[in-house]
């Protein structure tokens, strides 16, 4: 049997050969889309708004959109006795007892009234029933000598927001040391005594007193619109990079809340965004 097998040759080696069908698979991919990088850009663009609007936020005595207004404009709205003003009076450092703290108020018939209270012993006052919005205020320091003094100011009471009955304001008032009443005349008040009066409506018509609380966090709102618009700008870079659908999607989105001037990236985030679900699926082909 052996003998056999010896005589028998080996069959020749032969190498593969793989030859195409010719058949071509198409995928279709959501990224890599050239349109995506166009809104990507637009994107970019709408973050550049939301920004201006941070800005605008943050600059509080110069932008368009004022903290005295948006809380003024909220307060018409607001029932007419449901402000609450907090505070302390102080001249030079020192709290001031016993001084008059005067506020006018408008009663729902659209009369004008006044409510008014006296400082405690470390100068604090509390007002209640009091109308939100911008309110004119006076403060009178009774001093021994029969001399009194007294400051007008124009402030803004916060509205109630919607978790509470009640807009709660608390605001400090600095009053003038007696020496800078000494050459204002002195109104005789009938009965051996006399007012002494430094009005700051002129000063305080464009920009009335605010609640430091308000205006703080006016400011915190500002920063971050910005800080957002940066995110959706940096999304927007990568989204551009990569053609990626989703990071597109993410940036648009984020962009909306931004606000812009006049709600410009409201309006613009929202047309980014419900573009990016518009656009082909890019078309990926595999040879066979």
């Amino acid at each position: 049997m052996s003998d056999l097998l010896e005589e028998v040759t080996e069959l020749p080696e032969e190498e593969a050969v793989f030859t195409s069908s010719g058949v071509a698979f198409e995928v279709k991919s959501d990224d890599g889309h050239p349109i995506l990088k166009a809104i990507g850009v637009f994107v970019i663009v709408i973050c550049c708004f939301g920004i201006a609007n941070g800005i605008d936020f943050i600059s509080t005595d110069s932008g368009l959109i004022r903290p005295h207004e948006m809380i003024n404009n909220q307060a018409k709205g607001a029932p007419y006795d449901s402000a609450v003003l907090t505070g302390t009076v102080y001249s030079e450092g020192d709290p001031i007892p016993n001084a008059t703290i005067t506020l006018e108020i408008k009663l729902e018939n659209g009369l004008l009234s006044q409510i008014s209270t006296l400082s405690d012993s470390e100068g604090e006052f509390r007002l209640e029933n009091a109308t939100p919005g911008l309110a004119p205020i006076a403060i009178t320091r009774w001093n021994e000598n029969g001399e009194h003094d007294i400051v007008q100011h124009r402030i803004i009471l916060n509205p109630p927001t919607l978790l509470e009955p009640s807009g709660y304001t608390n605001m400090d008032f600095e009053l003038p040391p007696e020496s800078m009443f000494g050459d204002i005349e002195c109104i005789s008040l009938g009965n051996g005594s006399c007012l002494r009066e430094i009005n700051y409506h002129p000063q305080e018509m464009d920009f009335p007193l605010l609640d430091p609380t308000a205006g703080g966090l006016f400011v915190m709102v500002g920063w971050g619109f910005i800080g957002a618009s940066i995110i959706s700008c940096l999304l927007a870079v990568i989204g551009i990079k990569n053609g990626s659908r989703a990071t597109i999607q993410m940036s648009a989105g984020l962009s909306f809340f931004t606000m812009g001037h006049f709600y410009s990236a409201c309006i613009f985030g929202f047309i980014a965004y419900a573009l990016t679900f518009f656009v082909p699926r890019k078309s990926i082909i595999l040879d066979t």
